[in-house]
């Protein structure tokens, strides 16, 4: 076996996400991953298997629209609250001014500062809910590349064609190793 790795096949570049900066180069008998800080040389013979697949985050769609769900729901409670509790608060202003009757007046202008603040915390909660959403949407292109006993994840966000194609040029060469 040639202890040169030759020319290289092809090369492809991680632009972002955790693994921004680095990229893979294949030749005709490893596959190096390379970064800034790091080197790792994966020898192609003892690759076991290769899988490469785009999929949607369904967890982070589900809790994207959990958040929805519960903006939908401070929005909803928001008048109501407010008005009872400003109902109640007005009555103890009537009452009068006893020590226990102001006390309860000063909890009671709290809950509506706070009834009055559900429909801020709604739409925020309901931003987080879109961006969840949204990458639950965009989902993960992820090359796993399984060993002996272990694995290597490489996931890209998105759906990738450049990350596919870099696969398949693996798989090929992979395919006539094997041979």
């Amino acid at each position: 076996m040639s202890t040169d790795a030759g020319p290289a096949i092809t090369r492809y570049d991680f632009t972002r996400g955790a693994l921004r900066g680095t990229h893979f180069t294949l030749y005709a008998n490893c596959l190096t991953h390379r970064g800034e800080n790091h080197l790792e040389t994966l020898p192609l013979a003892a690759i076991a298997s290769l899988r490469v697949a785009y999929e949607r985050d369904a967890r982070r769609l589900g809790w994207g629209v959990a958040l929805l769900v519960v903006a939908l729901v401070l929005f909803a409670v928001s008048a109501p609250l407010a008005e009872l509790i400003g109902t109640a608060s007005a009555e103890m202003a009537a009452a009068g001014a006893s020590g226990v009757a102001r006390a309860l007046q000063g909890l009671f202008r709290f809950f509506l500062a706070v009834a009055n603040a559900l429909p801020f915390a709604g739409a925020a909660i309901a931003l987080a809910g879109v961006a969840l959403g949204v990458v639950g949407w965009l989902g993960n292109t992820t090359l796993v590349l399984d060993f002996a006993g272990s694995e290597r994840v490489y996931p890209v966000r998105g759906r990738n064609p450049g990350l596919l194609d870099f696969s398949e040029a693996v798989c090929e060469r992979l395919m006539s190793l094997k041979s």
